[in-house]
């Protein structure tokens, strides 16, 4: 068994008893005909408070079963995920759904913005589920403001460019005021201007914010951006 080794990094929260996020040999096998895959073999990772993690590895690797299972959207066969020191493994789907609204923030690489709304409504939707303080419209216009979009509030999603829309999928992650946001190749369908611009804007919102970011990636500039990378080879976190 392999065990990614957590180092406190420079913006990030020190270690306390609960973090960000939690993984205890997660599992995750599935079934080939008569016999089962072993995707993940056996990850262990601890992410703190504040901290802008990238998960690498190659195509095939594990690394985007592993981002479903701690994003809440797919379940380990066996093992345990923590996220915010809630144990999220075998809720119920009612109870998970509340935890990702309240505590887990994530963007898509395809940023899933609905094109019937605006910049500013599409923002607002985490606010309509669950209970949340303040008016929905002043947070929204808050955060599009700190993603730099204030003056695009009224615009829809084909209004907008690609790096705009990334932003506002963003700002949305951000809405509930998460423990944590999850990424998946947020630069994936960006050039390299935009690109640079998103990994800008990442450590601006969490020196802002103080969010945990956990960025999928498989862009070494993300990789170079972020506090701390780790590597998921064939199913395991590799020794660095």
């Amino acid at each position: 068994m392999q065990h990614e080794t957590p180092n406190t990094a420079p913006g990030a929260a020190p270690t306390s008893a609960t973090a960000a996020l939690e993984a205890h040999d997660i599992h995750k096998s599935l079934p080939l005909g008569r016999e089962r895959i072993d995707i993940l073999k056996g990850i262990n990772l601890r992410i703190e408070h504040g901290e802008f993690v990238a998960i690498v590895g190659p195509s095939g690797s594990g690394k985007s079963t592993l981002l479903g299972i701690i994003a809440g959207l797919d379940n380990p066969t066996s093992g345990q995920v923590l996220v915010d020191g809630v144990d999220i493994t075998h809720m119920s789907e009612a109870k998970l759904a509340n935890v990702r609204n309240q505590k887990i923030g994530m963007v898509f690489q395809a940023f899933n913005l609905i094109p019937t709304l605006t910049a500013q409504e599409n923002v607002e939707i985490p606010l309509y589920v669950g209970q949340h303080r303040g008016s929905p419209s002043a947070r929204s216009t808050e955060l599009l403001t700190l993603v730099g979009l204030a003056h695009r509030l009224g615009n829809r999603p084909t209004q907008l460019s690609g790096g705009e829309q990334q932003r506002v999928a963003v700002a949305r992650a951000l809405a509930t005021n998460p423990a944590i946001v999850i990424m998946d190749e947020p630069t994936g369908n960006l050039d390299q201007k935009n690109s640079e611009n998103v990994l800008q804007m990442i450590r601006d919102l969490r020196a802002a914010t103080g969010t945990t970011f956990v960025i999928a990636t498989h862009d070494p500039n993300v990789a170079r951006a972020a506090d701390r990378s780790i590597r998921i080879v064939d199913g395991l976190v590799a020794n660095s």
